[in-house]
């Protein structure tokens, strides 16, 4: 007898159906974006970059101090790729900011080279915070968006995937 079927009572098909989902009303803020952060070129990416450009004093406010600083200064586009590319990492920030470019891959501005050099570890190195990190920051925003703009408790917590009591708790 298989082990997998001798510990499951009811097999597949004779399971009860699963309850069927509610129509969620649409939201303001862009709950389908909030899956993880979607990839450059994309048109969610471009609607992510959008999002964050209309929440922009929330979305730099929440960031970890790096990813707010390449935002702050290169935009929410650059920062997303950054952070896409060396999310979760300790990087070596070169002096020269061609190095930077050419080791890295990831063209910043004279700005935020200059404002990663000054906030460096003593080996030369920033922590780039993960994707997810960034990820999970944009997610709360989006849903402090969508509860600002009016959705009810339901709406929102079905397209963000959070408990009701989750958001009357904030």
């Amino acid at each position: 007898m298989d082990i997998l079927a001798s510990s499951h009572p009811n097999p597949p098909a004779s399971r009860s159906p699963a309850v069927a989902p509610v129509a969620a009303t649409p939201v303001r803020a862009p709950a389908a974006l909030f899956l993880g952060l979607p990839c450059p070129g994309t048109p969610a990416f471009d609607a992510l970059c959008d999002f964050c450009d209309e929440h922009r004093v929330a979305v730099l406010a929440s960031l970890p101090w790096v990813a707010a600083e390449i935002a702050g200064h290169d935009g929410f586009d650059a920062m997303l790729r950054f952070v896409r590319a060396l999310g979760g990492r300790r990087v070596y920030v070169p002096r020269d900011r061609s190095g930077f470019a050419d080791r890295l891959g990831v063209e910043l501005s004279a700005t935020t080279h200059a404002r990663l050099l000054a906030h460096t570890s003593e080996a030369g190195t920033v922590e780039v915070p993960s994707a997810w990190g960034v990820f999970i920051a944009l997610r709360r925003i989006a849903i402090r968006a969508a509860m600002a703009a009016g959705g009810d408790l339901r709406s929102v917590a079905q397209s963000f995937g959070v408990s009701e009591r989750h958001l009357r708790c904030r």
